[in-house]
């Protein structure tokens, strides 16, 4: 009898392999977390990745395997200091006074140095991680991922930008200015996961869009204010759902001059816009929605998703087939727990920042790699355990080279010590990370005290950045509108409404206020960021049931219970908005 190859579903249960190629029966586990101490659930269809990938069950729960990747990864805390090889002035992810060795762009990828020069002889006398965190130490690191821009130094996470400042995870974009996840834009100003657009501002979740403002999950439209989820639409305000309509206020179809009165009044002082942004946050909170931001999608869980297939709790991605626990990612293939996960890598695990790579376990940003585990910032790489900033090598551990039966011989060792001690399969421990928690990506998502962060071994930074009480200009007395400001709002230090941190307007910015017929921000950048990172919705899950009257269909979404929003299923949602 023909069996299709495992896994595969019979009978309600799910068959893996086992170690001799014969089918075995696969049920789910539950366990408690060694870290938050909370019982989390590993499917059957985990169960089978991991086998297949070659790793044990993950000792924590999904979301303290998130939080321990993102500790790795620091996007917009940045310092001051200087290139510990040439000595010039850089902007740097580390402060002067980190215990890395820390390198420009110019001088970590020229051949100045090597990197196997570092090389260590593996000892069996101390564990892995010991080992790592020497090497780990003494290999310098790069000051910011900053590939082929121009004049955009004050940019990481990011590649082929040109006349940039202060974006983040962000490609192919030009004259765009605060915002993280830009990609092939131009001139747009504090956005976020923004795609194909031009000249937007405040926007999130934008694909295709011009000239929006103030605009959330909107797609191939011209000119909308304060509007939510529309398409296909131009010169509206204060409209949801929908789809080819103009001139609107309300989803009310206007004459072109009465929308113009309406957008004169609503962009005649800061005060009004700011009361119209209130305005906005109560017709968001009682309008319909999808349960979850999915296009051409089926049998995944998770939110802000495009044609994904396949997968649980998987967020921010896009591409997707049989892949679980991800988030920011573009393409992946059979993967699971990986973040910032880029170009059809496949068959990865436990990764964070990575780009087409396969079979990969347990790393941070590692590019273009084959068979490699536990390493940091290698490129080019096939075949290697324990190495930091290989940019080309084979059959590796702790960046020295050997033959391809030596490396699985050593390799062998490695793994059956980390068995021993516990760490077999599971991402570096926490104190390896470079970053304070604060500093990270995991802060945003995951934001716990000073205390809760040592308790779970997490670094701490302490040294602030920016400076405070030097601003020129009292909050109290910032210029209403743009047409009250002049050239010299440049000489000035504002000071953030929020933070109370100062903060400077650049000529760029204030060309665009200008353009745009915006006034000045009375925050600063990272408080900005803030605010539009609380618009979107959490990375966590609800099983609910349709809010139709008469529909019982249940879904999982990231909708709380208690939010004021109508909750639709897909089949009525797209009743009520096609």
């Amino acid at each position: 009898m023909f069996l299709p190859k495992p896994p595969f579903n019979l009978g309600g249960f799910l068959l893996g392999l086992d170690n001799k190629n014969n089918c075995k029966i696969m049920d789910n586990q539950t366990k408690q977390c060694q870290t938050c101490k909370r019982d989390f659930v590993i499917r059957a269809e985990d169960l089978v990745f991991y086998e297949q990938v070659k790793t044990v069950p993950p000792l924590d729960c999904p979301d303290c395997r998130t939080m321990r990747r993102l500790v790795f990864r620091n996007e917009r805390t940045l310092y001051k200091r200087s290139c510990d090889l040439c000595k010039k002035d850089i902007i740097s992810l580390y402060t002067k006074d980190s215990k890395y060795t820390i390198y420009c762009s110019e001088c970590w990828w020229s051949d100045k140095w090597d990197p196997k020069s570092f090389a260590q002889d593996y000892d069996a006398n101390k564990t892995f991680f010991e080992q790592y965190g020497e090497l780990q130490r003494k290999v310098p690191r790069l000051a910011l991922m900053n590939l082929n821009s121009v004049r955009s130094e004050y940019t990481n996470g990011a590649a082929d930008n040109k006349d940039c400042y202060l974006i983040f995870a962000a490609d192919d974009n030009q004259d765009c200015l605060y915002g993280r996840l830009l990609q092939r834009s131009k001139g747009c100003v504090d956005c976020a996961f923004i795609y194909d657009s031009e000249s937007c501002y405040e926007c999130i979740d934008a694909h295709a869009c011009s000239k929006c403002l103030y605009c959330e999950q909107c797609q191939s439209s011209v000119g909308l204010i304060f509007c939510y989820n529309m398409r296909n639409s131009n010169d509206c305000v204060f409209c949801t759902n929908g789809r080819n309509i103009s001139n609107s206020i309300f989803n009310v179809k206007y004459t072109k001059e009465e929308f113009e009165k309406k957008k004169a009044e609503i962009f005649s002082s800061y005060e009004s816009i700011e009361q119209a942004k209130k305005e906005f946050a109560e017709l968001k909170s009682k309008t319909m929605v999808k349960y979850a931001s999915q296009v051409k999608c089926h049998n995944v869980t998770g939110d802000y998703l495009f044609n994904c297939y396949d997968g649980v709790r998987v967020f921010d991605t896009s591409d997707s087939k049989n892949c679980s626990y991800m988030a920011d990612t573009d393409g992946p293939i059979d993967s699971a727990d990986c973040n910032n996960y880029y170009y059809k890598s496949e068959l990865c695990y436990n990764m964070m920042g990575i780009l087409q790579s396969s079979k990969c376990k347990n790393c941070a940003f590692v590019f273009y790699s084959n068979e490699v585990e536990y390493s940091e910032n290698c490129h080019n790489l096939t075949s290697a355990i324990g190495c930091n900033a290989i940019r080309k090598g084979e059959y590796m551990v702790l960046n020295k080279e050997y033959s391809k039966e030596e490396f699985y011989k050593i390799k062998g060792q490695i793994d059956e010590q980390m068995k021993r001690d516990g760490t077999y399969g599971q991402f570096f421990p926490a104190k390896l990370a470079p970053f304070g928690f604060n500093e990270t990506l995991g802060y945003e998502y995951f934001p716990i005290t000073e205390n809760e962060a040592k308790e779970r071994g997490f670094n701490w930074q302490n040294q602030t950045t920016g400076t405070f009480g030097k601003e020129t200009i009292k909050e109290e007395d910032m210029p209403q509108t743009i047409i009250e400001v002049a050239d010299d709002i440049l000489k000035e230090v504002l000071v953030c409404k929020d933070c109370k941190k100062n903060f400077r307007i650049t000529k760029a910015e204030l060309d665009f206020y200008k353009r745009m017929n915006l006034p000045l921000p009375h925050k600063d950048f990272e408080c900005r960021h803030q605010d539009r990172m609380k618009k979107r919705n959490p990375r966590k899950l609800w099983h609910r049931q349709c809010m139709k009257p008469g529909c019982t269909n249940e879904f999982e979404t990231s909708y709380s219970p208690d939010r004021k929003e109508i909750v639709y299923c897909e089949a009525c949602y797209q009743q009520e908005v096609a």
